[in-house]
């Protein structure tokens, strides 16, 4: 499991999984509280709950996509290096 680099959001943590399904995403959660998959290579940059036992924060998720959005090229290389590893 990767760590996203290419960006922070305080109030959550960012994640990539090795080996993980297409198409390119990252994981974003709030321990306990709530977890989604970031789909940033698309257009719009569009989101998947996965699961939520309390709300996500609004400006978490818009913290979140404006990010995604801005960083497109760096996740993308994250992603990938993040597919090979063992």
């Amino acid at each position: 499991m990767g760590k996203v680099e290419s960006f922070q959001i305080s109030g959550c943590r960012c994640w990539f999984f090795t080996g993980d399904h297409s198409p390119p995403h990252f994981h974003a959660a709030s321990s306990g509280e709530w977890e989604l998959r970031v789909f940033f290579l698309l257009e719009p940059v569009t989101y998947e709950v996965k699961y939520e036992t309390r709300k996500i924060p609004r400006s978490i998720l818009k913290a979140l996509l404006n990010a995604a959005k801005s960083h497109r090229e760096d996740l993308f290389r994250e992603w990938e290096r993040n597919q090979s590893d063992d």
